[in-house]
């Protein structure tokens, strides 16, 4: 299977962060900034990175930005380059342009002009925060839509271990246990391995019905 092309367009943190993932995924990446400065900061671990205007089509068109499979428009808080940025991406017929936005006036905006996807880091992190606090043992929440979450949970050290087909999480609350780490290793868990004590496990459900299981398994004590 060939490798995806991504170009990431606009080399903040969040930039940066998109870049070093992909990059640690096996995917080819291009990085583009107007800023020289910024563009230094990635080309110690990647090799095809350019200083350019993304407002510029001349400038995406030198580039290759057209044959690219996905782009991905980082800047944030530039709304006004994200704008004119997504518009160029579109009509040079790139297949996937996803948008970063700082403001969520501007997600159906961008959806109009083209963007498939628009996403808003803030709000998620902001959504991850309130639903960690007063969860201790909540240690990553993922929204996925209105109903579903993913979420690792920190098992509690005082545990008795159980199988999961005995734990019933499905039946009793919704919740499907997806992974478990467990001494520095991963793996996908079946109806006859057993949930230990210090296990962190990732579970997908609604938030009412992980909390319930978190309730099951950790009792209403937090650490």
């Amino acid at each position: 299977m060939a490798k995806q092309s991504i170009a990431v367009i606009g080399l903040g943190q969040f930039g940066i962060a998109v870049i070093q993932e992909l990059v640690d995924n096996g995917m080819d990446v291009i990085a583009i900034d107007k800023d020289e400065s910024a563009v230094k900061k990635v080309s110690d671990f990647l090799s095809t990175v350019a200083v350019a205007d993304s407002t510029n089509e001349e400038a995406l068109e030198e580039l290759g930005i057209k044959d690219v499979d996905s782009a991905i428009v980082a800047f944030g808080s530039h709304i006004e380059a994200s704008i004119l940025t997504t518009v160029i991406l579109k009509e040079m017929g790139v297949k996937s342009v996803i948008v970063r936005v700082d403001d969520a006036y501007f997600m159906p905006i961008l959806k109009k002009l083209g963007a498939d996807d628009v996403i808003m880091p803030q709000k998620t992190a902001g959504i991850a925060l309130a639903n960690r606090i007063g969860n201790e043992d909540f240690k990553d929440f993922y929204k996925l839509d209105e109903q579903f979450s993913v979420v690792s949970i920190a098992v509690n050290g005082a545990f008795v271990p159980q199988q999961l087909k005995n734990l019933m999480s499905k039946e009793k609350h919704g919740v499907n246990i997806v992974l478990i780490k467990r001494d520095a290793k991963s793996f996908v868990p079946g109806g006859n391995d057993s949930l230990l004590p210090n296990d962190m496990i990732y579970v997908v459900g609604s938030t009412k019905g992980i909390r319930a299981f978190r309730e099951e398994i950790n009792g209403n004590k937090k650490k």
